[in-house]
């Protein structure tokens, strides 16, 4: 048994309380995973989780072996620092998570060249919904989260690397058929894609037009959580859609969709990347920072950055 991967093993199964999502974090197989926590429990001579079909929870030996873990874990990462720091390579696992549509047409990119930039770095992407508790995944046990909300949390570091908009679009077919909109007013009388998060559905869409910043309510049939889906539905002539300009960037390009009412301009949108305080970022996260702040530098109009570094602590 390695066991150093052993104790990697099971520090992340027990941030994220699941094997699964483990093995998809460190990139091996969910039955290696169980290997390692079934060697470290043989080794030791205890049990260190409780499982069932749903999660797996620390014993109270598991929460002190934790500990013990987490404090040699930090020693060898301490080390690694300073000598990268001096050699210039970064190494180990950098975890990262990250809104699933952006993620998918746009992130995966940037996050391929990083890997080929530093073949150091052991990189994992995790795509998927996120929730709006800044801390969630460093709970998870993510080393960086890619984010499309602001953050207001102390305990966590945000930097803008770009922004987006999103844009209110439909198909010419649809606008033939059912009429263009004059102004926010007439939006009341269209079919309107909406955006869902759970429970709770935006009927409420935000724009800032010519005599300022106005609202107005939505009506519409067709709701998703996924902007993709979204997208699909506009381009299936559904509706009118509020979605992100990166996802429908290439169709409103080639007229397969075009922008509605473009004299009023939703939210734009920060494209941060988010990582927890401390005295100082691991090397393999501020190469990953930096190498995102140029590569968004460089990307279309949807994604023009206003790169900064926000420290949400409160100063005194």
């Amino acid at each position: 048994m390695d066991r150093f991967l052993a104790m990697q093993t099971f520090v992340r199964a027990a941030r994220s309380r699941s094997f699964t999502r483990t093995a998809t974090q460190l990139g091996i197989s969910r039955s290696l995973v169980t290997r390692h926590i079934a060697a470290l429990e043989q080794s030791l001579g205890v049990t260190l989780f409780n499982r069932s079909t749903r999660s797996v929870l620390l014993t109270e030996d598991g929460a002190s072996y934790l500990q013990s873990c987490e404090r040699i874990l930090l020693d060898v990462e301490s080390t690694e620092r300073a000598l990268t720091q001096g050699r210039g390579k970064p190494t180990g696992m950098l975890s990262i998570t990250a809104p699933k549509s952006f993620g998918t047409l746009h992130l995966a990119d940037a996050i391929i060249d990083f890997a080929k930039a530093q073949p150091d770095i052991r990189v994992s992407l995790t795509l998927g919904d996120f929730t709006f508790r800044a801390q969630d995944f460093v709970a998870s046990g993510h080393d960086v989260a890619i984010r499309t909300v602001d953050i207001r949390d102390s305990s966590i570091i945000a930097r803008r690397i770009g922004t987006f908009q999103f844009v209110l679009c439909a198909t010419p077919l649809y606008i033939a058929e059912m009429g263009q909109p004059k102004d926010l007013d007439d939006l009341a009388t269209h079919r309107c894609l909406v955006h869902s998060n759970s429970a709770e559905y935006d009927r409420r869409w935000n724009f800032t037009g010519p005599h300022g910043a106005t609202t107005v309510k939505i009506t519409g049939d067709y709701l998703s959580n996924s902007s993709l889906a979204l997208r699909k539905a506009a381009l299936a002539h559904l509706g009118i859609g509020l979605v992100p300009r990166y996802c429908v960037a290439d169709d409103l390009a080639s007229g397969a969709l075009v922008e509605v009412l473009p004299a009023y301009r939703p939210q734009i949108h920060p494209i941060l990347v988010a990582y927890p305080h401390g005295v100082a970022p691991p090397a393999k996260v501020r190469v990953f920072v930096a190498f995102l702040a140029k590569w968004f530098a460089q990307r279309p109009e949807w994604a023009q950055p206003k790169v900064r570094v926000r420290d949400n602590r409160r100063k005194r």
